[in-house]
């Protein structure tokens, strides 16, 4: 878990981060330790920081008081049911207060994975496929890569296994066609730049700024005056039957890893997921640290990362950096 304040001003880091263990186990009758929630929220415009704050203590907590009851797990379409009223319903009790945020989770209950996605964060399940023995010196060279925050440089990760990515999400930008018309269709104003349409912004007139402001994205929490031209909370949730992506992927005969990764788009802006995933695969599967030194060796990893993700230049704009990534057991 890495979060990288940007260099804005005043400077303040919008983005928040929450990891549960044993979620299900901790807020329910539902006796699985290896359960977790996973939530990561990034806020924009000045109090962004404070709706990010609010939904990462209420999705968690609203979702938690709803499996309270249950002894067992949740079908998938109940959980699915659950997720999205949780967003709706923080969502619309977000203080108007001239902000909002990204929303992503992810919840493990029994053999089920759960991903729900509002906004234009990334989230995506990797798969790391071992080599059949690692070289010496490929090591002692990634090693000394990870360890170089120098900029610019030549080197590069030499992952020694491979990569697979997995059930990535679908961001939620205006210029494509479903948020696209659902927002002109509610008489909502849509700019999208010719050259670069990922760049489109839903126009709403601000009461906090007291001028018409481009929201980068076309469903958040919080950002109540884009509500009524169709910026909507709901996630996309996927759902993930992890027997069958076990079987489907060979995990068990190939000895292949299973990790996920939450991300705001200060990272996955300027850097690709298979250059996230790789960095993170090797941190945690050929670092090869003891015990005592496998949270520093991530550490250096996830500062790496960032470094690979600012610019050069210091005197460039660097947007708040956060990420998070768990290996998944089964």
């Amino acid at each position: 878990m890495i979060t990288h304040m940007s260099n804005r001003k005043p400077p303040v880091n919008q983005d928040r981060i929450i990891m549960i263990p044993s979620f299900a186990a901790e807020n329910s009758k539902i006796d699985d330790n290896n359960s977790f929630f996973i939530g990561l929220f990034d806020g924009h415009d000045d109090q962004g920081h404070e709706i990010a704050s609010y939904a990462s203590t209420q999705i968690p907590a609203q979702i938690a008081s709803k499996l309270h009851y249950q002894d067992k797990s949740p079908t998938p379409n109940e959980m699915t049911k659950i997720i999205t009223e949780t967003f709706r319903n923080v969502d619309a009790n977000a203080p108007f207060i001239g902000g909002g945020c990204t929303a992503m989770t992810v919840i493990k209950i029994g053999s089920t994975l759960y991903l729900a996605n509002t906004g234009d964060s990334t989230q995506f399940i990797a798969i790391y496929h071992p080599p059949s023995t690692l070289v010496e010196e490929k090591s002692s060279h990634n090693e000394r890569y990870i360890h170089n925050m120098t900029r610019p440089t030549s080197e590069q990760l030499n992952l020694q296994g491979s990569i697979s990515i997995h059930h990535q999400n679908k961001l939620h930008k205006a210029n494509f066609p479903e948020e696209k018309s659902r927002i002109e269709n509610l008489g909502g104003r849509i700019h999208i730049p010719p050259k670069h349409p990922m760049g489109s912004r839903v126009i709403a007139r601000s009461t906090t700024h007291h001028e018409d402001v481009g929201l980068a994205m076309s469903r958040s929490i919080g950002d109540r005056e884009w509500t009524a031209v169709g910026v909507i909370p709901d996630p996309d949730v996927q759902v993930v039957d992890l027997e069958k992506f076990w079987n489907t992927n060979n995990i068990r005969t190939k000895d292949s890893k299973v990790f996920v990764v939450l991300g705001s788009d200060g990272l996955f802006d300027t850097r690709r997921v298979e250059f996230v995933a790789k960095h993170l695969a090797y941190g945690f599967f050929e670092s090869f640290k003891s015990d005592g030194e496998t949270a520093e060796q991530m550490l250096t990893v996830g500062k790496k990362l960032v470094n690979m993700a600012s610019p050069i230049k210091s005197e460039f704009y660097r947007d708040d950096i956060s990420f998070v990534a768990k290996v998944v057991a089964f």
